[in-house]
């Protein structure tokens, strides 16, 4: 056993990799017509034995070549990754043939989203059905592989009847044809799992077109692509000679199946937040079991890994120690039961010392492409971070909806009162809006199904279907009550209630109208945070929900990913029952020292920058004195003339963000159009104070007002220099009591084991009259301050080294970013 290393991605991660000896099947046989080691020159792959070269298809035109069982391995994205390319097919026999192949799958193909199908799309091969030729590894989307192959024009496929193709680990399928056996047969890791006798005795080898990664149909939802590989594809070999059962003999791999996107995939995208939780590509949407658990913070969340639209739910599960920085774990459970092959739908995580045992449990709907069922998973038992996951012998727990509902059913969320243990879920009544209740038996230990509604919209206004319906309690003996409707005067958009939890489990509202958890109609037609999930931890009651992006599907297909998450919020409730919404308290550890503004008691007529504090990742905190100026607040995301306006209006007691100023990607056409606001509840007259605290995370915002309310928006902003920040006020003074600003870093303080200390690396010298720099990453942001603090120099370097002309006698701060790593230093010219 040997032991190499190689260099990851970018910032100069370092990976020790286990490499074991090859024992390759006959490398150099002499019958070997065709090889793919699929390691990338370019954009380009090459069969060896011909030397011919080949274009891999690709979203970003940069395909991704990773660490493989045999040298590196080709990624695939589930939706835009693929080769077309061709081999001697001339050269081989019609009367036997040895193909193998290495692949890992992160999930299966999504093929038909709303149908049941059992269509396959190819691993590999050049299998023509219209011309009856051909072969190819096939996968369909409940995880069947098999080998198929025409011999004397009829389809003989060989497939394994009693395992699915593993998921997250490497398999190395070899495929065997003899005519003069008459028999196909499939190996999965040198173990037979599968052999058919055939009739004929003459191989169709076909043309000599052979794609990887996808079969020759284009099929599609929408404008994406449906039927490609998600995972690794390593050392295609095609031999024309079968090779008997002792020679297919187990290969070792050099490395482990590491499914995790690489980081170079979307490092140039300016939209990519860095401290707002968000798989690490492809399609979210509502985060769902947001837990602590054995000293780490857990949120599962809607996930289609196979592109950036929603088809084939997973349950993604994100990990973190602080809410801000975040890791991708592997997906925890996903379609495959009969009860949930169409998909694994949202739910919660739930934890009880009696039913659960002390550990989360999952509990979500299961959709079967006719109805929908509420189910459970749980970790393995020898799993205490929560990655592994099985689903419950006893699922369906609810099998069906109830009797008399008229819609949808959806969405379980548990909770405890009385010591008893109720399940709400989601769904609608008579045109209505509701959830319905279900008991547990602990007798039994069955979840009744009566249709029993735990509360239900007063009016149309309030909704026509309920999803992810969450009940919390709070202080004094209070119940907070959230759900997210379809239909309600405002579209979607997430409202509350308080109240108290009846004897028989049910709902008692102080007032059955309910109040908007976004600021007025800032969260209208699904803008803004929906569907939150919430824990409470050490006193606190945290939130995260989903910020959707709006944008138009070529956008998501052009950028590769779609939504993320909310800053946290800490939310209480107030003596009017009103719910009072801060920042989560640990978002000041992100702050960067050096880079901070900080300015108290003093006027402002006209606009202040607040350099030397910018960026694409800021947070801002400004508490004014009301008076009679126009409007105040501030300029952000700003280069040149241009900026995201965010104020206020004390003559319209109005917050308004205006973002029509400036070059972006639209996403609010025909509801907001650039200008967003809001009333705020509370009258605030002259005199009296407003407090406005921003945190801007690229392509999000989330703004909160007076330590009350607050709302998250998503603008895109495309000029990627746009990092400047002011303060201003317009029409009039107004008197500053403090204004502070500070550039965000969320691995501020954080030791990351896994990534060297690249400062070592980096070296910055002065040769009189310009300062050159070496060994920087690619894609950093330089900026360079005088000793006031300004801003002079700022460039985005697309080299690892280069010079930049500067003043000759003059300190400088030199400052290099990139993504969450700072490198910063003083320099005498």
């Amino acid at each position: 056993m040997k032991y190499t290393t190689q260099v990851i991605s970018c910032i100069f991660a370092l990976t020790v990799l286990i490499s074991i000896t090859e024992k390759c099947i006959a490398a150099n046989d002499p019958s070997l017509i065709a090889h793919f080691p699929m390691e990338l020159s370019g954009n380009l792959i090459t069969d060896v034995i011909t030397g011919q070269s080949f274009v891999v298809q690709n979203n970003f035109g940069r395909p991704e070549n990773v660490a493989g069982a045999e040298g590196n391995a080709l990624r695939l994205d589930g939706y835009s990754t693929f080769s077309t390319t061709q081999f001697n097919v001339q050269n081989l026999s019609t009367t036997g043939l040895t193909v193998s192949i290495w692949c890992a799958l992160e999930t299966y193909p999504v093929i038909s989203p709303d149908n049941l199908s059992y269509t396959a799309t190819y691993i590999a091969g050049n299998m023509r059905d219209d011309l009856k030729t051909g072969f190819a590894f096939t996968l369909n989307n409940t995880g069947k592989y098999a080998f198929e192959i025409y011999i004397n024009g009829v389809k003989t496929t060989c497939y394994d009847a009693y395992e699915n193709l593993p998921k997250y680990e490497w398999a190395n399928l070899t495929a065997t044809v003899n005519t003069t056996t008459r028999e196909v047969k499939l190996f999965r890791n040198a173990q037979l799992v599968a052999k058919v006798s055939f009739a004929g005795n003459s191989i169709n080898t076909g043309n000599n077109v052979f794609m990887i990664g996808k079969s020759f149909s284009d099929d599609k939802v929408g404008i994406f692509r449906n039927n490609i590989i998600n995972g690794l594809v390593d050392d295609i070999r095609i031999f024309s000679k079968t090779f008997a059962d002792n020679e297919i003999t187990e290969q070792s791999t050099q490395n482990p199946a590491d499914l995790t996107i690489p980081k170079s995939r979307h490092e140039r995208d300016i939209q990519r937040p860095v401290f707002h939780g968000l798989p690490a590509t492809n399609w979210t949407n509502e985060p769902h079991g947001l837990v602590y658990y054995n000293n780490k913070y857990h949120i599962f969340f809607q996930k289609n890994a196979n592109g950036p639209y929603m088809a084939r739910l997973h349950w993604g599960h994100l990990s973190s120690s602080d809410l801000l920085n975040w890791t991708e774990e592997k997906i925890a459970i996903g379609p495959g039961a009969s009860y949930d092959i169409k998909g694994t739908w949202s739910g919660c995580l739930f934890k009880d010392d009696v039913y659960t045992g002390g550990i989360p449990n999952i509990f979500y709907t299961g959709v079967d492409y006719a109805k929908a069922s509420i189910n459970k998973a749980v970790p393995i038992p020898s799993d205490d971070k929560l990655i592994d996951w099985i689903k419950d012998n006893s699922n369906p727990l609810i099998p069906n909806k109830p009797v008399g509902l008229s819609d949808d059913f959806r969405d379980p969320y548990i909770f405890k009162f009385n010591g008893e243990l109720y399940m709400i879920v989601g769904t609608s009544k008579n045109g209505l809006g509701a959830t319905t209740l279900h008991k547990y038996n602990s007798s039994t230990q069955k979840w009744s199904n009566d249709g029993t509604i735990f509360y239900q919209a007063a009016g149309s206004n309030f909704g026509t279907f309920w999803e992810m319906p969450v009940i919390v309690p709070m202080a004094n003996n209070k119940w907070l009550f959230l759900v997210t409707p379809l239909g309600s005067l405002n579209g979607v958009e997430t409202l509350y209630w308080v109240g108290t939890i009846n004897s028989n489990g049910t709902f008692n509202p102080y007032s059955s109208t309910p109040k908007e958890v976004e600021l007025g109609t800032m969260g209208k037609q699904g803008y803004g945070l929906l569907s939150p999930s919430v824990m409470q931890k050490d006193g606190k009651t945290i939130a995260i929900g989903i910020v959707p992006d709006k944008l138009p599907s070529q956008t998501n297909l052009n950028m590769g990913w779609a939504h993320l998450y909310s800053l946290p919020r800490e939310w209480s409730l107030d003596l009017n029952n009103n719910l009072i919404q801060i920042p989560f308290s640990e978002t000041s550890n992100m702050r960067v020292p050096t880079m901070a503004f900080n300015s108290v008691d003093t006027d402002i007529n006209g606009t202040l920058s607040l350099a030397p504090a910018s960026g694409k990742a800021v947070e801002l905190e400004g508490n004014f004195t009301i008076s009679t100026a126009t409007r105040f607040g501030f300029n952000v995301r700003k280069n040149g003339n241009n900026a995201i306006q965010i104020y206020y209006t004390p003559s319209a007691n109005k917050i308004t963000v205006n973002t029509t100023n400036i070059s972006k990607l639209s996403n609010d056409a025909g509801v907001f159009n650039g200008i967003y606001e809001s009333v705020i509840p509370q009258t605030l007259p002259l005199g009296s104070n407003l407090k406005l605290h921003i945190f801007i995370d690229h392509s999000i915002m989330d703004i909160f007002i007076n330590n009350m309310y607050a709302f998250s928006l998503r603008v895109f902003p495309t000029d990627t220099n746009a990092e400047a920040l002011e303060v201003f006020s317009d029409g009039g003074a107004t008197h500053i009591n403090s204004v502070k600003a500070w550039r965000l870093n969320p691995r501020q303080g954080i030791t990351d084991t896994n990534s060297p200390d690249f400062r070592n690396k980096i070296k910055i010298y002065s040769t009189g009259d310009s300062i050159v720099y070496e060994n920087v990453p690619l894609h950093s942001r330089i900026n360079i301050y005088n000793l006031d603090g300004q801003k002079i120099i700022s460039i985005n370097s697309d080299q690892n080294s280069g010079l930049i002309p500067l003043k000759k006698n003059q300190t400088y701060l030199i400052e290099i970013i990139n993504d969450d790593l700072k490198y910063s230093t003083k320099i005498l010219m």
